[in-house]
């Protein structure tokens, strides 16, 4: 657990810097600058981006969520992470509502490539793909142990690929993903202090 509580300490830290620096000069400028890079492309990518955005919405990744839960319920005979899958995304969006209407950043003065609505700081697409990715690579890592790197590494590619279609599209500040990423850190951590009650920790960390 030692690596995910570093990760959620280090996300809390980075939050709190962020939320502090909105607004300011520095921010706005690395912002367009690393958001301007990404945004638009060919058709075949904003496609592929905007069906990205809608499992990592909140209706999308909550029903993947249930559709895994299900199969791992009466596949695997596997109760708790069935029920504690669905529970981890559904906790991040409600956290992601809280701190969105507490701090009311709006969104990139860009052309939307796809429909986004509320305020934009964290960004809950980046929260769920987080959150999602590395719950997943846990229960992964229970039942294959042996290749828990491997896990791990494919939850971090995918996401950031799930926080860089959200740039793609226009719809959040990089600063958004980062944050967003930030929060789900710690969601993670609670997850495998959960899952530790019942699961060696060596059967699940890297």
């Amino acid at each position: 657990m030692r690596i995910l509580s570093i990760t959620a300490i280090t996300g809390s830290i980075l939050f709190i810097f962020l939320a502090a620096a909105l607004g300011t000069p520095e921010l706005n400028a690395l912002d367009d600058a690393i958001g301007n890079v990404f945004y638009n492309g060919p058709a075949w990518l904003i496609a592929a981006c905007k069906t990205l955005a809608w499992f990592g919405g909140a209706v999308g990744s909550l029903l993947l969520a249930s559709v895994i839960g299900t199969g791992l319920w009466f596949k695997l005979g596997d109760r708790r992470n069935a029920i504690r899958l669905p529970l981890a995304i559904f906790i991040g969006w409600l956290l992601n509502a809280a701190l969105k209407f507490s701090i009311l950043r709006p969104r990139p003065s860009l052309e939307f490539l796809a429909s986004a609505h509320g305020p934009s700081f964290p960004s809950g697409h980046a929260m769920s793909a987080w959150i999602m990715s590395f719950v997943l690579a846990l229960i992964a890592t229970q039942y294959q142990p042996q290749r828990r790197t491997l896990w791990f590494s494919l939850a971090l590619c995918a996401a950031i690929l799930g926080g860089i279609a959200r740039l793609v599209l226009g719809v959040h500040h990089f600063s958004d993903i980062i944050a967003g990423f930030s929060v789900a850190s710690v969601v993670v951590l609670a997850y495998c202090y959960a899952a530790s009650r019942t699961t060696p920790l060596d059967r699940l960390l890297p």
